[in-house]
C-alpha cells in the first residue's frame, strides 16, 4: 500500500513537472502531447481475495441442536474499508438475546508469504494462525479452548459446496490423530 501511494505521488509528480516545462506553444511548432495516465492497468488480485465468495449478505447455520435456547450462529463477512483484508464478526442468536462472539479478519501476512486469521472474543481471547486454501477447502489452524476450555491444537475447516452454502467443522487434535468435535453447514441470506 504504501509503495504504491509513493508510486501514484511520484507519477503524479512527474506528470505535473513534464506538463509545466515547455508547454508553450511557439510559432510554427505542433501541438505538444500530453500522455494521459493508463486507467486500464489491472490490479494484480492479493491472495485474500480467494476468500471474497465469503462477503456479503447473512451466513447462517441452525444451532438449535447445540443446547437449550439457541437459535442459530450468524456470521458476516466485509472488506475492510481499504480492501487489504476481510473481516467478520459471529453473533450467536439465543431465545433470549445475542451474543456477539467474535470479531476478526482474514489477511495476508507478508512475513509468513501466507494467509492468516486474527480475531477477538467477547472475553478478550485472542485467536490467530495461518489460513491454507485447497480448492474449495480453507484450512484454519491454531491453539486455543476447546468446547471443554482446555487449551488444545484445533483446526477449523470450511469447505465451499456453492457460493451460498458451506461446511463448517472443527476438529481438536489428540495424539496423532484430528476428532471432529462439531460441524454446521452455513446458508447465506442475502442482503441480510
Amino acid at each position: 500500500m504504501n509503495r504504491a501511494v509513493m508510486l501514484l505521488g511520484a507519477l503524479a509528480l512527474g506528470s505535473a513537472l513534464g506538463w509545466s516545462q515547455g508547454t508553450e506553444k511557439k510559432p510554427g511548432q505542433p501541438k505538444p502531447e500530453v500522455s494521459k495516465p493508463d486507467t486500464a492497468k489491472t490490479e494484480t488480485p492479493k491472495p485474500v481475495s480467494a476468500l471474497s465468495w465469503l462477503v456479503g449478505g447473512v451466513w447462517t447455520a441452525d444451532a438449535s441442536k447445540l443446547g437449550p435456547g439457541m437459535q442459530r450462529i450468524e456470521t458476516r463477512y466485509q472488506w475492510s474499508d481499504n480492501n487489504a483484508y476481510i473481516r467478520f464478526n459471529t453473533h450467536f442468536i439465543f431465545d433470549k438475546g445475542t451474543a456477539k462472539t467474535y470479531d476478526g479478519n482474514f489477511f495476508w501476512n507478508p512475513e509468513r508469504k501466507s494467509l492468516a486469521v486474527w480475531y477477538m472474543d467477547s472475553r478478550n481471547g485472542i485467536t490467530q494462525g495461518p489460513v491454507e486454501i485447497n480448492g474449495d477447502t480453507t484450512k484454519i489452524s491454531f491453539r486455543g479452548p476447546d468446547f471443554e476450555g482446555k487449551v488444545a491444537d484445533l483446526q477449523v475447516f470450511v469447505t465451499r459446496k456453492t457460493n451460498d452454502d458451506y461446511r463448517w467443522s472443527v476438529q481438536e487434535k489428540e495424539g496423532d490423530t484430528w476428532k471432529e468435535l462439531a460441524a454446521l453447514e452455513y446458508l447465506r441470506v442475502p442482503g441480510s
